[in-house]
């Protein structure tokens, strides 16, 4: 029986993605013309289409040396193989975590599950004396709950209130994280180089991996880290990372200022201000927004908002991306108008958000920590939304950004992207049709990277880009 279950859902998640293709496939066929600019910057060759400005190369992230000799000095006499043990399952649960069911959830839950267990139980109730009917609706209760607990998600906060719980989540989840950190900064200082954040604000800062990051990326440039969690174990050992693991040392390197809780004031800006793998430790959706709302009025001028990519994780990113963009287009707001940097090239809803049941989501490679265990390279999902404040600069080009995977095939790519109209296409590249320097272009992108394109409407609204692949590849369609 198990064999024969499993065949089944084989065959259906096959069909799934067979319709999913296909329902991007069989549309009309677009254009996708190669910018001018860089189409005679390749014919020049001052770069090649495999560095074209769209990719956003980024290799595999590795712990700041430095911090991997402070972890040393603080794991010294601990026992780091049970700490090791601990976070694969730490790291399991935050992977499964979803977002606290709201009151209103719950209460619609429960009423569906009320007419659903007195149709199961089939008793007339007005049949029934008064002691009868008592017992019935304490039956009735009693197995409504249990079927809440069921399909209700028990959120609960994670404490991280003693220095070993911090040490196990230091050990399997910071590499990660600051993975994930790094390359949607990394992104920022590519697309701007002029810009260099004199203040960081970090939001949830926990072991510190945003301040590696931004100190990987821009040395000595910000003055200033306002670090803000609620654990002081976890401020506690941001700082001891810093000073080298050693609780003598001083401060290497000055304004770095550790706090429990956001400063009631909104009148201090900072450069950049940063949220990463915080949103879903609150305990509702109001209070994501009231803290989101908060940081957007402490920006001056990116909002970096960074979530583990699975549904979960790119539904809060998703509701705060929304949030924002409504919040900055009404009139007569305080916090100024906002466009979304990255890594949407619009501001209208989120296609995948709309019509799909895969999350957007994102991948960087990393080292992982070797301490008891010989160093392996993972890689790590995650959603992000980088807010700027600001109109939508006129020269943006709203490149297409890559939702997935390039699927380089023989004398053709598929290219998923994400338009400037709020649109899911696909794209078939071949050197005939669209050229041999956009094609290279196509082939070289990487799923993350921009395309240097403009995709037009068809020319011939009834031929399929599969119809146009079959006909020059002397296929049948």
């Amino acid at each position: 029986m198990p064999v024969v279950l499993e065949s089944n859902r084989i065959l259906l998640v096959t069909f799934l993605h067979l319709r999913t293709f296909r329902k991007f496939c069989t549309k009309p066929k677009l254009s996708a013309i190669l910018e001018k600019q860089v189409q005679e910057s390749i014919e020049n060759k001052d770069f090649t289409a495999k560095r074209h400005p769209g990719i956003l190369k980024h290799g595999v992230v590795h712990v700041p040396q430095y911090v991997q000799k402070a972890i040393q000095v603080v794991l010294r006499d601990k026992p780091v193989k049970a700490i090791l043990e601990e976070g694969k399952s730490l790291a399991r649960y935050l992977h499964g975590r979803h977002p606290p069911p709201e009151e209103h959830e719950v209460k619609a839950k429960k009423a569906q599950l009320e007419e659903m267990v007195e149709l199961e139980m089939g008793v007339d109730l007005s049949s029934l004396g008064v002691e009868e009917r008592e017992v019935v609706q304490k039956r009735k209760q009693h197995l409504v709950m249990k079927k809440l607990r069921q399909h209700i998600h028990r959120w609960r906060p994670v404490p991280y209130d003693t220095r070993h719980k911090v040490l196990v989540y230091l050990l399997c989840r910071a590499a990660a994280d600051h993975a994930a950190v790094s390359k949607v900064l990394a992104e920022v200082k590519h697309r701007q180089p002029l810009f260099s954040p004199a203040t960081v604000f970090d939001f949830g800062s926990g072991v510190g991996t945003t301040t590696w990051a931004v100190r990987e990326l821009w040395q000595d440039a910000p003055k200033e880290y306002f670090c803000v969690d609620s654990s002081v174990e976890m401020n506690d050992l941001a700082s001891l990372l810093l000073r080298d693991g050693q609780e003598t040392k001083e401060m290497p390197f000055k304004g770095v200022f550790y706090r429990q809780f956001l400063p009631a004031s909104s009148v201090r800006q900072y450069d950049l201000v940063v949220s990463a793998f915080s949103l879903l430790e609150l305990p509702s959706s109001q209070s994501r927004l009231q803290t989101i709302l908060s940081l957007w009025k402490k920006t001056q001028k990116f909002l970096v908002l960074v979530e583990q990519g699975t549904n979960a994780g790119f539904k809060v990113i998703n509701e705060a991306r929304d949030f924002l963009i409504s919040t900055s287009n009404r009139e007569n707001t305080s916090t100024g108008p906002a466009h979304v940097f990255s890594p949407c090239p619009h501001d209208l809803e989120c296609p995948r958000f709309l019509d799909s049941r895969i999350p957007c989501n994102f991948e960087v490679s990393y080292e992982t920590l070797p301490f008891g265990q010989r160093p392996k390279i993972l890689q790590e999902r995650y959603s992000y939304v980088v807010m700027s404040k600001g109109q939508r600069p006129s020269e943006d080009p709203q490149w297409p950004r890559l939702v997935s995977p390039t699927l380089v095939r023989h004398k053709h790519s598929i290219c998923r992207m994400c338009t400037a109209n709020g649109e899911l296409r696909e794209i078939i590249f071949t050197a005939s049709k669209h050229g041999r320097i956009p094609y290279r272009c196509a082939r070289a992108s990487k799923w993350g990277d921009l395309l240097p394109v403009q995709i037009k409407p068809p020319e011939n609204p009834a031929q399929s880009d599969e119809e146009e692949l079959a006909r020059e590849t002397d296929q049948p369609s």
